[in-house]
């Protein structure tokens, strides 16, 4: 099932305040995208997960969030550094704000020349 249109265009009303988010869809899900890094994704179940890396994972963990998974056949599931952030954000602004910056922050600390790499950044952007 694809994410909702309504569902994307309440996410990006609540997260307005960190500038320009844009929205890419993938798979059934879709990424959301702030200066050409994701920093969160939004799953076809219209649950939101949020980007971690080595510095925020614990917080994630410490707030009983689980990772987004997925299945590949033949193999155990995908475990990917996204975070579901507690379902109480999507009903106060501030907080979802607070694990959006979360996803923000981690998505900065990838080095660009990563980012290049995957085609995600060109020399122009």
């Amino acid at each position: 099932m694809p994410v909702s249109r309504e569902f994307l265009d309440f996410l990006l009303d609540q997260l307005s305040a960190l500038g320009s988010v844009s929205v890419r869809r993938m798979f059934g899900s879709a990424g959301l995208y702030q200066d050409g890094r994701m920093f969160a994704l939004v799953s076809g179940e219209n649950r939101l997960y949020v980007k971690a890396d080595a510095m925020s994972r614990a917080r994630f963990e410490a707030a009983g969030c689980r990772p987004f998974t997925y299945a590949v056949a033949g193999r155990p599931d995908v475990i990917m550094s996204y975070f579901a952030p507690p379902e109480t954000v999507l009903d106060e602004k501030d907080e979802l704000l607070a694990w959006a910056r979360l996803g923000l922050e981690a998505a900065a600390r990838i080095p660009e020349k990563h980012l290049r790499k995957k085609g995600v950044i060109t020399r122009a952007s």
